[in-house]
């Protein structure tokens, strides 16, 4: 736990910046990203610390595979948001993607 004060204008910023280098030492030393919690939004741009491209893709087949519309947790986890569609693994029907407003990367 980092405890800032966030009436202090760039605290928060500072907190996260400094979450982010203590969890680049934990994979730089043999450890992960993740303990008992998942990856969600905060240790989601990380990703890529500890996986590579490769590894990211076949983990994004696997969430497609499970959840091709992409109803689960949209816009979590995976660092670079990719649709199924450009994994092979969703039907695009009359040009029309599932949230669409979801920022693409």
């Amino acid at each position: 736990m980092i405890l800032y004060d966030s009436n202090k204008p760039d605290e928060l910023d500072r907190a996260e910046q400094f979450g982010a280098e203590i969890l680049k030492l934990c994979v730089e030393v043999g450890g992960v990203l993740t303990g008992e919690h998942g990856v969600g939004v905060e240790k989601r741009d990380l990703m890529s610390v500890m996986f590579s491209e490769i590894d990211l893709a076949a983990q994004q087949r696997v969430k497609c595979a499970f959840d091709a519309k992409g109803l689960l947790n949209p816009g979590k986890v995976f660092p670079v948001l990719h649709r199924c569609a450009e994994l092979g693994r969703i039907h695009i029907s009359g040009g029309k993607l599932p949230f669409p407003d979801i920022p693409r990367f």
